[in-house]
């Protein structure tokens, strides 16, 4: 396992800043200081124990939490850790939802999501999701690292996407209330599986539809009331973070990244790049190398 101490730090300033994502890039093998001093969860707290295990007190409550099990905290919640064992590892997340509630938007699952997801003052259970929350934590880590304006609204959408998988994990294991919220979220995170394996080649809405066995209609209304995206500007933000990867990392020409992504050609590309990050694909990579 690699040597975690930068990482632990890079939390420890986040949290000292007061951000509002705050996050281990993946497993770390200790806990910040200030967990062990009835630490305050301002809003979501996520911590996934990868190895080991530690113990923590939560609400004068002491729990036991072994690998492959989560916990959960609840907003305006104290909590201290206890003791870990030798070998423990952690995975962190602590954001607020507050600061992607205007795309969370004013659905039922966006206007109960704090009920839902914090019914006490926390959870500890085996999600079956560990290793995606885990993933989630290196996506929403690896976006501290950029300063540019596309890469801010991709973090927030990475954490739209965590809130609403946290929403189904808590339907999964629950099973309460009613299942309309759930069943449109289970087929908004099929579609954007779907959108992850066909979106170079598939940009149409018919297709995705056709895939979940849905009107395309009735599937971007379910989406547009999920997301508050259309499945199309889903397929292009796709599109365009893998175009700023293959600009960003590698050498390859302008039409060289169109043909791999689809394009008829250069052109067409560099005008659909510009219109969603607005510079053209040769500037965006110019001032890549300038940063």
């Amino acid at each position: 396992m690699k040597n975690s101490n930068n990482d632990i730090d890079i939390l420890e300033q986040q949290m000292a800043n007061n951000e509002d994502i705050c996050c281990s890039c993946g497993n770390i093998q200790s806990f910040p200081k200030i967990f062990f001093d009835n630490f305050r969860v301002a809003d979501v707290g996520i911590i996934v124990c990868t190895s080991g295990r530690f113990k923590f007190s939560c609400e004068d409550v002491e729990y036991v939490v072994n690998k492959g099990e989560t916990v959960f905290i609840s907003h305006n919640v104290y909590f201290s850790v206890i003791d870990h064992s030798a070998d423990s590892s952690v995975v962190i997340i602590l954001y607020r939802v507050d600061s992607i509630r205007d795309i969370l938007g004013s659905t039922v699952v966006g206007m109960r999501f704090i009920e839902m997801l914090n019914p006490r003052a926390c959870w500890v259970m085996h999600t079956g999701h560990e290793d995606e929350l885990t993933k989630y934590s290196e996506l929403l880590a690896v976006g501290n690292r950029y300063s540019n304006v596309f890469a801010a609204n991709e973090r927030r959408l990475l954490l739209l996407s965590l809130t609403y998988r946290l929403c189904s994990i808590f339907h999964e294991m629950s099973k309460e209330g009613d299942n309309a919220p759930s069943r449109k979220l289970e087929t908004y995170m099929q579609l954007m599986q779907l959108i992850d394996q066909y979106y170079i080649k598939e940009r149409g809405v018919r297709f995705y539809a056709d895939r979940l066995c849905l009107s395309p209609k009735y599937l971007t209304s379910l989406v547009k009331s999920v997301s508050g995206n259309s499945v199309q500007q889903l397929v292009f933000k796709s599109i365009t973070k893998k175009a700023i990867s293959l600009i960003s990392t590698t050498d390859k020409s302008i039409k060289e990244i169109a043909d791999y992504l689809n394009f008829p050609n250069a052109s067409a590309f560099g005008t659909f790049f510009k219109k969603q990050v607005g510079m053209s694909p040769m500037n965006y990579r110019q001032s890549e190398m300038i940063t």
